[in-house]
Order: C-alpha cells, then sequence, then structure tokens
C-alpha cells in the first residue's frame, strides 16, 4: 500500500517513539522510509544555525541508529516545518507522512501546529502520532 514514508521527529523520547511507529508500518509494508527533523528557524546567523544543528544531530542520530536507519536516510533542515515536509515529501514521492502530536486544545488548537500545517498542505497520507 505504501512504497515510501517520510517520519518527522523531534530531538527527544517522543520523536523516538513517533519513529519507531513508522519503522512498524514502514516493515509492514516494505516501504521505504527517510527521516527528518526541523529546526523551525530561517532568518538566522549561519554559526547559530550550525550550533542548533551541531547540538540536535547527536541525539537524532543516536535516535535513527537504534533503530538501524541508514544516516542517508536522515535529514536536519530549517525553516516552516510543516512546509520543509510537505516539500520533503513531494520530493521524494512518498505516499505516507508521519509525525506526532501533541493534540492540543481549544485555542492552541487554532493556531496552526506542526501537524496541523501538514495535514492541510500535504499532497499525500498523514498519520500522526499522539505522544
Amino acid at each position: 500500500m505504501y512504497k515510501t514514508i517520510i517520519c518527522a521527529i523531534e530531538a527527544s523520547k517522543e520523536g523516538a517513539e513517533v519513529l519507531s511507529k513508522a519503522c512498524e508500518l514502514s516493515r509492514t509494508f516494505n516501504a521505504k522510509l527517510y527521516v527528518t527533523h526541523i529546526i523551525p528557524y530561517k532568518l538566522l546567523p549561519r554559526d547559530y544555525q550550525k550550533e542548533l544543528e551541531e547540538n540536535a544531530l547527536p541525539e537524532i542520530r543516536a535516535i535513527t541508529s537504534s533503530l538501524d536507519i541508514p544516516e542517508s536516510d536522515v535529514s536536519i533542515s530549517f525553516g516552516k516545518p510543516y512546509e520543509k515536509i510537505c516539500t520533503l515529501a513531494e520530493k521524494k514521492n512518498a505516499d505516507l507522512i508521519i509525525l506526532g502530536t501533541h493534540s492540543k486544545k481549544g485555542i492552541q488548537a487554532l493556531l496552526g501546529s506542526t501537524a496541523n500545517g501538514v495535514v492541510n498542505y500535504a499532497k499525500c497520507d498523514v498519520s500522526l502520532v499522539k505522544v
């Protein structure tokens, strides 16, 4: 059913949980799995961007390597998370995007989370993992 899956994670325990579920699905469907981590800043000095990336990289590598995901299938980038995730999905011809959600309610749900943006702009299926 699914051939290519994009999993967007945070550098956290919750990110590891989301990725674990994505791995299960990719094995079930024998699908290619790509992992991305988006740092939600774009207009920052390059030195600071590099520092943010260097801080996130060890944790992202630890999470992905623990699940035997090759480094070549892992990316870290800067920008609006939902835009970067949807762009990567289009580039890789993904048919499923998986990401975590904190399931906010009330006014917070209206403010536009990453999950909400992906659900509204993705051209493929989206699966939200409640963390």
